[in-house]
């Protein structure tokens, strides 16, 4: 059974949906190469094999079917080129296993077409930092939404690689307007008629202005402001 996190569960549900979505191709990783995967060296096979799923040429972002490692873009999600796949694929493999206690349950590398964002500055390792917003779904309904990059999660990384005028930038980059909102309601409201229980739904403003539907995730498990009126917090037992 899928875990619901894995964009081999949500994406198949939502892809045929008329909201902006980058193209994306799914290599399943082998059963021997995952089962090494803690010791595996990353053959080269595997790499040549993985190569060939990528419809999109480069550069194009990278990520597993349970998450990506934006935050090293420049040598992991972000694919400049074929000569750089093998370290990407490692970077990302290898903040998958890292993630969480246990590490994550991947099961499949994910070519996502690369999609110019709408950004203004850069952040951690290269990455760019864009208009981005978490929408939240329950049965249906619309439950509450947030800007994804607030200054705390900015400031966390350190500040001393950013423009000085980053905070406005970002001030600039978050602010929601009605026909945004109306918007992204409309799309989140698409999607959440597909699914039962508790969803964030992330969108991202591109370079032409489109507000495309980058990611999924269960609500409880998802990041939410705790200052949120609509905030629920986590048990133990809704992390696992």
């Amino acid at each position: 059974m899928l875990e619901k996190n894995s964009l081999l569960y949500w994406y198949p549900k939502i892809k045929d949906l008329h909201i902006p979505q980058p193209e994306t191709s799914i290599f399943e990783i082998p059963a021997e190469v995952l089962r090494n995967i803690r010791q595996d060296e990353l053959s080269d096979k595997f790499i040549a094999d993985l190569a060939k799923s990528n419809p999109f040429g480069y550069p194009v972002f990278l990520r597993t079917d349970q998450a990506s490692n934006k935050h090293f873009w420049d040598i992991a999600s972000f694919v400049s080129s074929k000569e750089t796949l093998k370290r990407s694929v490692f970077e990302v493999i290898s903040h998958n296993l890292m993630a969480d206690i246990m590490g994550l349950p991947f099961i499949a590398m994910v070519f996502r077409e690369y999609i110019p964002m709408a950004s203004k500055y850069k952040a951690f390792h290269g990455m760019p930092v864009s208009p981005e917003r978490r929408y939240f779904v329950r049965d249906g309904q619309v439950v509450c939404h947030h800007p994804y990059w607030v200054e705390e999660a900015i400031r966390s990384y350190g500040t001393d690689k950013l423009p000085s005028n980053w905070r406005e930038l970002s001030a600039q980059m978050n602010n929601e307007t009605l026909d945004e909102i109306n918007l992204l309601t409309t799309y989140s409201l698409q999607v959440a008629k597909l699914f039962k229980g508790y969803w964030s739904v992330d969108f991202c403003k591109a370079a032409d202005g489109r507000w495309i539907l980058i990611d999924m995730a269960e609500g409880i498990k998802s990041w939410h402001p705790t200052n949120c009126p609509k905030y629920v917090q986590p048990k133990p037992e809704d992390l696992v």
